[in-house]
């Protein structure tokens, strides 16, 4: 099959399935049987997943095929935040509380995010963590964290949430390894193994010292800075 009909077949599948996610999440919302704020976790887990599309890309030029996706979102969410009120289905989805202005802080940050390491890190391990500590560490984090009795950092932080994102980080990269490492290209010995361990960590500290919105850009970013000079 030509490449590029094969990239655009892909390109178009990532597209819907992001679509996919806002649509079922906003109707359950409206039909209250799901929460807001429990739709934008499952949003964000969701969106995270979007990191396994790297991996089905083909060609030098495969990374312009993936960003079309967060391209198309990053000014769906501005727009929408700007011109949109709060019963718009991406405000009720991916917003705590029906504002649309939040939409330019963490679901933006994280669009951006994804467009940024496509670019720096595409198909790297550090690229990979970075991603995966955002899109599943801290995806994962607030949903355990509600459950979670044991607070800290003024209550604003759990322990179980914490430990969540150690542990989605972890689990994420070593997925991706499992399916993929033969295009990542990364040794899985016992140093790459602490390397790993180590990265969890850190996102797991930053994640619970980051300011409420900001977490989208400090997690990747430290994350992907420390493998960069630790590998």
């Amino acid at each position: 099959m030509n490449l590029i009909v094969y990239n655009s077949a892909i390109a178009i599948v990532e597209i819907i399935y992001t679509f996919f996610i806002i649509g079922v999440t906003n109707v359950a919302v409206k039909r209250k049987r799901m929460s807001q704020d429990m739709s934008r976790k499952i949003v964000h887990l969701w969106a995270g997943g979007l990191l396994f599309f790297w991996f089905f890309y083909a060609a030098p030029y495969a990374r312009y095929f993936f960003i079309i996706t967060p391209l198309i979102w990053m000014v769906m969410l501005v727009l929408t935040a700007l011109t949109k009120g709060p019963d718009d289905p991406n405000v009720r989805s991916m917003t705590r509380n029906s504002d649309p202005k939040e939409l330019l802080y963490g679901p933006l940050f994280f669009v951006i995010m994804l467009i940024l390491f496509t670019f720096v890190s595409f198909k790297t391990i550090a690229g990979v963590t970075a991603i995966a500590a955002m899109g599943f560490g801290d995806g994962v984090a607030p949903i355990v964290g509600k459950y979670s009795k044991t607070k800290y950092m003024k209550g604003r932080k759990s322990v179980g949430g914490s430990v969540s994102v150690f542990l989605a980080t972890v689990l994420g990269v070593f997925v991706i390894l499992a399916l993929f490492n033969g295009t990542i290209g990364f040794t899985l010995n016992t140093t790459g193994v602490l390397l790993l361990l180590a990265a969890a960590l850190i996102a797991t500290i930053v994640e619970a010292v980051t300011p409420s919105n900001y977490d989208n850009i400090t997690v990747p970013v430290v994350v992907w800075m420390f493998l960069l000079l630790a590998a």
